[in-house]
């Protein structure tokens, strides 16, 4: 009798595979799981915030937005949020064989808010300064009590306290493009520059262009293919059309702007706008980093137009153009015309 009972547990627990082992998600247990969850909460309520969505790999996305849509929204009580980058995102794929999978803008989702709005000192100049303004003055003063340090209690003690002139400040919110960790690191530089002296708009320019090479051109020039975009870009961007921004068909997929795009050298300051030689198509605004603008005007790549007005006082030797959204109209990048001129380079250098 026990020689029988060990042989059946020998066979129970004996487990044969072959193949390449497939992981699977069961849709049904994941939503019962939060069901049971939210029964047991306060109110019965559950907010969902995700953050960095576009940190899951873009191939991926749309299958945990296809979980999201059929075990967790259905939920009675879960409201969720997504915070995303929209360049990096892909939410929905459509596919006939099982139907759509993801998250459908419109019909199973919305856009409640664009941070670009708020943020982008191009966008909207009062609500970009407002913001920061607030996210700084509360950096500061956590920083000082931290230190037993009286700190300024509004906003306006704060930039009399610390800057020459209201629009010193100003110039550090255009110099982000938007960016909360950018702006403190360049605020960081210009004090250090000033040093015992108030923030000019020059401290802020040289902080710019410091943070630009510390933390930006090393990782670009890391990447051969995207310096060399990034430079054809301000050979026909800035130099021929003497602005720094241009227009860039919605929808384009490109590895080598997605890159300089994570590398916050190029930066989106307006979406879906018209261009004045190609009606009917719809296109988003890109930027040319503020403090890689502010390198190129103090090196020999300077653009054409932009240039020093004489005076070598810190605080107005250098002007870096405001957008002119009307004037860029004409500036339509052609990716297509950068890789044919990789390829007869390279085509050269083989022969």
């Amino acid at each position: 009798m026990k020689h029988e009972e060990s042989a059946r547990e020998a066979v129970s627990a004996k487990k044969t595979m072959s193949g390449p082992e497939v992981h699977r998600v069961n849709f049904g247990s994941v939503g019962s799981a939060l069901n049971k969850v939210v029964q047991t909460l306060p109110n019965q309520r559950l907010w969902l915030l995700i953050d960095e969505w576009s940190e899951v790999p873009i191939d991926l996305q749309p299958l945990l937005a296809d979980l999201l849509r059929r075990a967790v929204f259905p939920i009675k009580g879960v409201t969720v949020k997504i915070a995303a980058i929209e360049q990096r995102s892909r939410l929905f794929t459509p596919d006939s064989s099982v139907g759509n999978i993801g998250l459908e803008l419109g019909a199973d989702l919305s856009t409640a808010l664009n941070l670009d709005d708020f943020m982008v000192f191009d966008n909207d100049e009062e609500k970009a300064v407002s913001f920061f303004r607030t996210l700084v003055l509360k950096h500061v003063q956590v920083a000082l009590e931290a230190e037993s340090m009286s700190a300024p209690m509004s906003e306006i003690s704060f930039i009399s306290q610390g800057f020459t002139q209201t629009n010193a400040f100003d110039e550090a919110v255009r110099a982000c493009e938007g960016v909360p960790r950018d702006v403190i690191h360049i605020l960081s530089h210009a004090a250090q520059k000033a040093n015992d002296e108030l923030i000019s708009v020059g401290d802020v320019r040289t902080a710019a262009q410091q943070w630009y090479q510390a933390s930006k051109d090393t990782a670009v020039s890391s990447h051969v293919k995207a310096k060399s975009l990034l430079t054809w870009i301000v050979d026909k961007v800035i130099k021929e059309r003497q602005t720094k921004a241009f227009l860039l068909e919605v929808g384009t997929r490109d590895d080598l702007i997605d890159f300089l795009y994570d590398a916050r050298v190029l930066h989106v300051l307006r979406k879906s706008m018209s261009a004045q030689d190609e009606p009917g198509k719809r296109f988003h605004v890109y930027g040319i980093d503020y403090g890689c603008y502010v390198d190129l005007i103090k090196t020999n790549r300077a653009p054409r137009g932009f240039l020093d007005l004489g005076i070598n006082t810190p605080s107005i030797s250098i002007i870096v153009p405001r957008t002119d959204f009307r004037s860029i109209r004409r500036c339509v990048l052609n990716l297509r015309d950068f890789y044919g001129q990789v390829e007869v380079t390279s085509g050269s250098g083989t022969n």
